[in-house]
């Protein structure tokens, strides 16, 4: 499991950076293409505060992507596909890994490794390795969903210096006043914002009341991914 969320959360961070330097090259600007960071190289991206959150809280960063948005060639058009190409990237990652969900269930559905049993699952008679398998591509598979999906409601946040931010920068008009707030005090602003809903979230789970939006739609996806898992082997 940890060996999944590790793998998942690499290529999700990675990828999400990569998307950003890819757009901004579409746009003109060749800053991320000469510093060598248009690559799936992982060393290329490694940021070791980043990588020890992961590691920690399953939850980390990857070494940003330079851009110089003097260099595009549309400003506007340059910023909205830069900025939302890393989440673009995370929504596309997060449909095939539930796709990927559903081929790996039919697989190993199929191969009479699991079976489907009253809405739960069990293992039918089965060597260890194909058990070990299943086990490891549907953690891949069923992390990829939640990482990703994450990363892209995380990003959309509009508080410095995350992607919606970016996006807000760009349609606000100029010396606008939340833009200018973000500059200075952005990065506490976040901070403070993770920290109280963490907060929230320990205390209202003691009056039994769930204020953890991640963890909510998480576990919509998780019911989903059931579902789905149920509804293929019950076909079989």
């Amino acid at each position: 499991m940890l060996l999944a969320i590790v793998i998942v959360g690499a290529f999700a961070i990675m990828l999400h950076e990569v998307a950003h330097g890819y757009a901004a090259y579409l746009n003109g600007d060749f800053t991320a293409k000469y510093a060598g960071r248009l690559t799936l190289n992982p060393l290329k991206h490694f940021d070791i505060l980043g990588t020890i959150m992961m590691l920690i809280v399953g939850f980390g960063w990857a070494k940003p992507v330079p851009i110089d948005s003097r260099n595009f060639t549309n400003y506007r058009k340059g910023m909205l596909m830069t900025s939302l190409a890393g989440v673009t990237m995370n929504l596309i990652l997060a449909v095939v890994a539930l796709i990927g969900l559903c081929i790996v269930t039919a697989v190993f559905g199929a191969a009479n490794v699991i079976v489907g049993y009253g809405g739960s699952m069990y293992y039918a008679t089965a060597s260890m390795a194909a058990r070990y398998a299943y086990e490891f591509f549907y953690y891949l598979c069923a992390y990829g969903v939640t990482i990703n999906m994450t990363l892209f409601l995380f990003n959309l946040i509009p508080i410095y210096p995350l992607d919606g931010f970016r996006v807000v920068e760009t349609l606000a008009k100029p010396d606008n006043a939340y833009v200018r707030f973000n500059y200075r005090y952005g990065n506490f602003l976040l901070i403070g914002v993770i920290l109280i809903f963490t907060v929230l979230g320990y205390i209202a789970s003691y009056i039994g009341v769930n204020l953890n939006i991640f963890g909510q739609y998480q576990y919509l996806f998780i019911r989903l991914m059931n579902i789905i898992q149920n509804s293929i082997l019950g076909g079989m």
